[in-house]
């Protein structure tokens, strides 16, 4: 049976030999004409790992263990078990440990061959980098930096200390906690990141982002919609046409929707809300850093903008055509006037609340606006 061994086998022998490493592989029968080799391994421990895979999952689960233990499963389709291993001399896998411990697995292009790894590594790994061309790519449990890279599979981190760079050409990302920066893009997927400890940076071409808390954001979608639990720093958001939600911002705040709504609030140290057509709902905090120039604008929608006592501000609203009440305020501070009735009820306001400061323009062309209190923070 030596002399069929497939090259895969052979190449693996030789480039490992130096690595210190144990392996032993075995080839079994999956489902309908599907043959898998399956190649356990252990390396020793790295300060960095890296695996690459043209095509197949990249699962890396940290644990505490002195060294790395993996599985290659090397997928083909075959009618024989002789065909398959004939078929398995078209993939390329290899492994090896130093500084960096790394795996490859490379194939000649057919859609009928992938390689899936599944390895255990030090939770300390102080870097995990992984590419593939095609299939899901999960990580949990490691200390260190994480980098991910799938040409359009989904990706999953989980309790990952160090900051975290994920890509996929068009799957979902999802982001459990991490304790540093992240940035994750993808083609069109939608993206969830929980918590993390440092910025967040998450564009997708025309996903919805949902994300927890963290401190800087920078938050990009096509078309989908965007919302926020928690933001302890600026933030800005921007969607092709999708609804906008920002719950809690302590910071100041940029956003920016084609054709949705926003809701944000309360937030702190100022607003730039703008939308081509939908309502704008705004609850403004005092305390933290100062509040700024604001504007909030929408096309074709209601706003309603709440203030608390004891900030000072100066409000400038107007309304090109009103559809109903056209300018509503609860603070008599601020004077409302109106056109005559007929033709466009045009609106405007302008008023200055505990001795004024900052203006905060509100506009709308075909809506109306409410002023209201918020009450004692």
């Amino acid at each position: 049976m030596n002399k069929h061994l497939p090259v895969a086998t052979l190449m693996l022998a030789a480039g490992l030999a130096a690595a210190a490493q144990t392996t032993d592989s075995k080839i079994y029968r999956g489902n309908g004409n599907e043959w898998i080799q399956e190649v356990h391994g252990t390396l020793p421990a790295a300060k960095a790992i890296k695996v690459i895979s043209t095509a197949g999952a990249i699962h890396i689960q940290g644990a505490q263990q002195p060294n790395i233990t993996y599985i290659a499963r090397e997928h083909v389709r075959a009618n024989s078990e002789e065909a398959a291993r004939r078929t398995l001399a078209g993939l390329r896998f290899s492994a090896g440990s130093g500084e960096l411990a790394w795996l490859k697995a490379e194939c000649d292009g057919s859609n009928k061959r992938y390689t899936d790894f599944e390895i255990q590594a030090p939770a300390q790994t102080a870097m995990v980098k992984l590419e593939t061309e095609g299939g899901a790519v999960t990580v949990n449990n490691i200390s260190g930096k994480v980098i991910a890279n799938t040409g359009g599979g989904r990706i999953k981190l989980d309790q990952v200390g160090g900051p975290i760079f994920a890509s996929s050409g068009g799957g979902d990302i999802d982001i459990g906690k991490v304790g540093s920066d992240v940035k994750a893009e993808t083609g069109g997927g939608a993206i969830h990141i929980d918590s993390a400890g440092g910025q967040i940076a998450a564009k997708s071409g025309g996903g919805n982002l949902n994300i927890g808390t963290g401190k800087v954001m920078i938050l990009e979608t096509g078309g989908g919609r965007i919302q926020v639990n928690k933001c302890e720093g600026k933030i800005r958001a921007e969607s092709g046409g999708g609804g906008i939600e920002l719950n809690d911002v302590l910071g100041p705040a940029e956003i920016q929707t084609g054709g949705g709504g926003i809701k944000v609030g309360p937030v702190t140290g100022g607003i730039h809300a703008e939308t081509g057509s939908g309502p704008i709902i705004a609850t403004l905090a005092r305390g933290g850093i100062a509040f700024t120039d604001s504007r909030l604008e929408t096309s074709v929608g209601d706003i309603v903008v709440y203030i608390p006592d004891g900030l000072g501000i100066t409000i400038r609203a107007a309304v090109e055509s009103a559809r109903g009440q056209g300018i509503k305020s609860e603070f008599p501070e601020i004077k409302v006037h109106g056109s005559n009735e007929f033709g466009p009820r045009e609106f405007y306001a302008e008023g200055s609340l505990n001795g004024g400061g900052p203006v905060l323009h509100v506009h709308t062309s075909t809506g109306n606006i409410s002023i209201r209190r918020k009450g004692k923070d």
